[in-house]
């Protein structure tokens, strides 16, 4: 059964009245399963995040109301001419989400905007000792914005309990992608590999559209996993990817595709880290490219020092590993 705290949080997606109020720990979600666990007792430089506007300029896509606090950092967004979307880059300045870390990603997507947000690296999930990490995204869509979200991989440690929140509230003519990767963790190590060492993983993602449910997602990993159970989850390979995409989508035959009942569509990957990332991100960059007319981000715009970067035919390769 869903917490009563968990209940309403996912109702309310709204900036708070103030954008620049400061994130404490009460900010943050606690799921069932990670109850006996805390954040940080202090806060300062491990409890933080951003909340962010995102309006239409004459240059394209700008930021309105910004505000950050460590560990989290924003870029002004970049714009590469008429018909692109700005690319908004979050940054994490540390070596990752180390116990007790808590990151909050709060913005709201105005009408006309055109945009990918996405984070320079690969989320490293470090482990836990004394409690439990996450990161948590509350996004809200207006009519009429494209909003195109790749947070990047997150990359479990051996040990680690990580919960990830993702709630979106969409207005009705919002169009939205949402994208998460998920890899085994430090696995190129030889007899020290960290494949699927973590301790527990919670992720939750939910849709709303003018307040009406239209997607949940939530599984509770609790590992270790030996050989079998892995496969279970992974088949053969040690990555998995996940994409919702407002409206329909056609998948391009290496991913299982449904469509949901609000006429959404989810598609999932697994397999090799590499193919994963280059499959998500080349579905998802067409995705958003197929609502606004031009192929996003076709040229090259994401640097080779990216996670991933698109190739000047408008497909994506991934640059991470």
């Amino acid at each position: 059964m869903k917490d009563e705290q968990s209940q309403a949080l996912d109702s309310s997606f709204l900036l708070p009245p103030s954008p620049f109020r400061r994130i404490t720990a009460t900010d943050f979600v606690t799921p069932p399963e990670l109850a006996d666990w805390s954040l940080a007792a202090s806060g300062a430089g491990r409890i933080g995040g951003v909340r962010l506007e995102l309006v239409p300029g004459a240059e394209g896509t700008r930021l309105a109301d910004c505000y950050q606090q460590v560990p989290l950092r924003v870029l002004p967004p970049f714009h590469f001419g008429p018909g692109q979307p700005s690319l908004v880059y979050l940054l994490n300045p540390t070596a990752g989400l180390m116990d007790g870390d808590a990151q909050l990603v709060q913005f709201r997507a105005g009408p006309g905007t055109r945009a990918v947000v996405t984070g320079q690296s690969a989320t490293r999930i470090h482990p836990s000792i004394r409690g439990f990490s996450t990161q948590q995204w509350i996004i809200q869509v207006a009519k009429g914005a494209i909003l195109l979200v790749l947070p990047g991989p997150a990359i479990p440690f051996q040990g680690c309990r990580y919960f990830q929140r993702i709630a979106i509230d969409l207005e009705e003519g919002a169009d939205l992608v949402w994208g998460d990767l998920w890899f085994a963790g430090r696995y190129e190590r030889g007899d020290a590999s960290e494949r699927f060492q973590f301790q527990t993983i919670v992720q939750q993602t939910v849709v709303r559209r003018a307040g009406r449910l239209v997607f949940r997602d939530r599984f509770c990993w609790r590992g270790p996993w030996d050989e079998a159970t892995a496969a279970w989850h992974f088949g053969a390979g040690p990555a998995c990817g996940s994409l919702f995409v407002t409206g329909s989508i056609e998948d391009n035959g290496n991913s299982a595709r449904f469509a949901t009942a609000a006429g959404d569509t989810c598609l999932r990957w697994c397999g090799e880290s590499e193919a994963v990332v280059a499959g998500l991100v080349e579905t998802a960059l067409r995705a958003a490219g197929e609502k606004s007319g031009p192929t996003w981000l076709a040229q090259n715009d994401l640097g080779p020092n990216h996670w991933f970067a698109s190739s000047p035919k408008g497909t994506s390769e991934c640059d991470y590993l």
